[in-house]
């Protein structure tokens, strides 16, 4: 009976979430309803709360997040995204190679809808080409999620790394070859979009050693960033603070100007990593998934494919891998307990983000599809054959692996 409780707990999230209850809510009010469901009282679930939010491991995401925002605006105002791509339209001759490059440098940098940024570009480098509505949303939504993959600047992907003691340095290296895979899943689709030779053989009387200069300067900050977090082991929080630091003095701001990168920090997201962090604190506390285990062991199908499917529905209910993550990561942890490893926190990482790229609730694809004015379901059908073969190929290893 334990672990239905659990169970009921989650599919009212799903069910909450479907009906569009902001995520916050449904996270707090079904922490509300486990706590409760084991007796705890309102002054034990007043402690859950006030644990949850005063936790190391919450006060330190929350400061990544607010210091990523900060460096996002802060490379915004100052123009580095936008030198770093038009330089990379100058020297780069094949506009299919471009088209794909631009939404994944635009995806160096978290921003909710930043697919909408990109889609002009990829219009503008589309420009000669006879690619479809749906060809060139594919190549802006897709290409636009890339880097999330391994980039350590992605709260879902610092989230995984926070509920499961895994190192985010591991995590990534581990996550980077799928992110290689499903840069070359989406291969075929480009391949697709017709090359106007005049295009691609005209000659470019660039200085090429100074525009490559020029990018590898304005991509600087995001390189710095990943450097000291992948080679020298360096803190998130550290690494993020340190280079806005260093462009603060760099760009001479005052505290005036300061303050106005500040104002743009997504409150939010803050309350939904608050929330979420609760939620873990709540799982711990009444050690609701105590029942779960031998609950699971009574169904006829493994247990991290009982997961994988949480995580996937999730994904497609709300399109955002702070969800999956938060919802699905901390019972899977719990239930599993020391079966728990890299290759699990990876497939099922790998399962919620498969289920996000393929649903209407994804931001980036229903802004991507309106901008070019595309046919949702065509989009859908070109995005299913890489995600359904990025996720094969995850499952293959785990199987092998873990």
């Amino acid at each position: 009976m334990e672990g239905y409780k659990l169970l009921i707990t989650l599919f009212l999230m799903i069910f909450l979430i479907w009906r569009h209850v902001p995520l916050s809510f449904v996270m707090i009010g079904c922490s509300a309803l486990l706590a409760f469901m084991y007796q705890a009282g309102l002054g034990a679930f007043g402690l859950m709360l006030w644990r949850g939010v005063i936790n190391s491991e919450t006060i330190e995401l929350v400061i990544i997040l607010i210091l990523i925002m900060v460096l996002e605006s802060l490379l915004r105002k100052e123009g580095y995204l936008n030198r770093l791509l038009s330089g990379l339209q100058a020297i780069v001759p094949n506009p299919r190679f471009v088209m794909a490059v631009l939404p994944s440098l635009i995806g160096l940098m978290p921003s909710v809808g930043g697919a909408m940024f990109s889609a002009p570009l990829v219009e503008h480098a589309a420009q000669g080409l006879s690619a479809s509505p749906e060809q060139k949303s594919f190549v802006n939504f897709y290409y636009r999620h890339v880097t999330e993959y391994f980039l350590p600047i992605y709260p879902s992907l610092l989230l995984v790394a926070q509920l499961s003691g895994i190192p985010v340095q591991k995590l990534i290296l581990a996550l980077i070859p799928y992110g290689v895979l499903a840069i070359l899943l989406g291969i075929p689709v480009l391949k697709k979009i017709p090359l106007n030779p005049a295009v691609e053989d005209s000659p470019k009387c660039l200085d090429r050693k100074k525009i490559t200069r020029e990018l590898l300067v304005s991509a600087l900050p995001l390189l710095v960033v990943v450097f000291l977090v992948l080679v020298m082991q360096a803190e998130v929080w550290l690494s993020v603070g340190g280079v806005i630091v260093f462009l603060l003095l760099y760009h001479r701001y005052k505290p005036a100007k300061v303050l106005d990168l500040f104002r743009e920090i997504k409150f939010p997201i803050i309350m939904i990593v608050f929330t979420v962090m609760i939620f873990k604190q709540v799982l711990q506390d009444t050690n609701a998934v105590a029942g779960l285990p031998q609950m699971l062991d009574r169904l006829p199908v493994p247990s991290y494919v009982i997961f994988m499917s949480v995580n996937f529905l999730v994904a497609v209910m709300t399109g955002y891998m702070v969800a999956v993550v938060g919802i699905g990561f901390p019972i899977a942890l719990a239930a599993m307990g020391s079966s728990f490893d890299l290759y699990t926190a990876v497939l099922l990482f790998i399962a919620g983000f498969t289920g996000q790229m393929l649903t209407p609730m994804h931001l980036c694809l229903t802004l991507t599809v309106n901008f070019f004015k595309a046919d949702l379901n065509r989009v859908v059908k070109l995005l299913i054959g890489p995600e359904a073969v990025l996720l094969a190929a995850t499952l293959t290893a785990y199987w092998i692996f873990a």
